[in-house]
């Protein structure tokens, strides 16, 4: 062996010791998750986000929480296997916790979600649940590797533990997220209705913006009035649309009479031959003034 291959098989040795201490896999994880961090900002659905976006989601959060609860007289193969089942569990509670706040579920809440869990995993496994140890801050004697030995219930936990992150991951990539009715409306120039007051004689025009995100073909049944008074007349617009289409009718009203008004906006969906049901109201506040 040459002098450089000797220095360098000397690196790797003291790299791999360091790595089996607490402290060499506290920082190991801590690296990696930041790492795996930048990637999937810098470098979102490439080979780079999932190279790091796996372990990070299916491995470390799960090898954290073993290294809570489960390290002690734990085998490195039921380590493995539970690091797996774990980490899945961690992601579904933090999605869970993320649907139920106002910060909802995305893909940088998640993201933010899991290198907070993980920093401060690895803050309470160092500084809170180290008592009884005895290993903080050594470094593990050299000792001759030993030949594992899984037995068939170890075994079949990784085959399984295997499959099911396996399958959540294709779930994943291949999920269709699904569309979302809605209803909106904005000027004739298809910007925000901030003007609200308007001259006697002239005429009005608003844009209503509908989408069918149903699970199927609907009947969209389009109502303009004004409330509480005939001035306005009532103008009824309908139209079938499939699933994911887009509708925009425009919606004109003469002004005829001086005074405070609200103009309503009513949205009916209907499926099949069902009972139409109001999905919606969109209402607007306006003040007629003389030429």
């Amino acid at each position: 062996m040459s002098p450089a291959d000797e220095i360098s098989s000397g690196y790797y040795d003291r790299a791999l010791e360091f790595v089996r201490t607490d402290n060499g896999q506290r920082m190991t994880i801590i690296v990696f998750s930041l790492i795996a961090t930048v990637a999937l900002l810098a470098f979102p659905n490439t080979i780079a986000a999932y190279a790091f976006g796996i372990p990070f989601m299916f491995f470390v959060p799960g090898f954290i929480v073993v290294r809570m609860f489960f390290w002690n007289g734990t085998s490195p193969e039921a380590k493995f296997v539970l690091s797996l089942g774990l980490s899945i569990l961690v992601v579904i509670f933090l999605g869970l916790m993320l649907v139920l706040t106002p910060i909802g579920l995305t893909s940088n809440s998640t993201r933010a979600s899991l290198i907070l869990f993980t920093l401060a995993a690895v803050a309470l496994e160092t500084f809170v649940l180290t008592r009884g140890r005895g290993e903080k801050n050594q470094q593990l004697p050299k000792r001759e590797p030993e030949k594992m030995k899984p037995d068939i219930v170890v075994a079949a936990m990784l085959a399984t533990a295997l499959a099911v992150s396996a399958i959540s991951l294709g779930l994943i990539i291949t999920a269709e997220y699904p569309s979302r009715t809605y209803f909106a409306m904005t000027d004739a120039e298809g910007m925000i209705a901030e003007n609200t007051s308007f001259t006697q004689g002239t005429n009005v025009s608003f844009i209503l913006h509908m989408k069918n995100g149903e699970d199927g073909p609907r009947n969209f049944t389009l109502v303009a009035y004004g409330l509480g008074t005939p001035a306005f007349g009532t103008q009824t617009f309908m139209k079938t649309m499939n699933k994911g289409e887009t509708w925009n009718q425009t919606v004109t009203m003469h002004i005829t009479e001086l005074g405070y008004f609200r103009l309503d906006f009513d949205l009916y969906i209907q499926e099949d031959a069902q009972s139409s049901i109001l999905y919606g109201n969109l209402h607007l506040w306006i003040e007629v003034s003389p030429p």
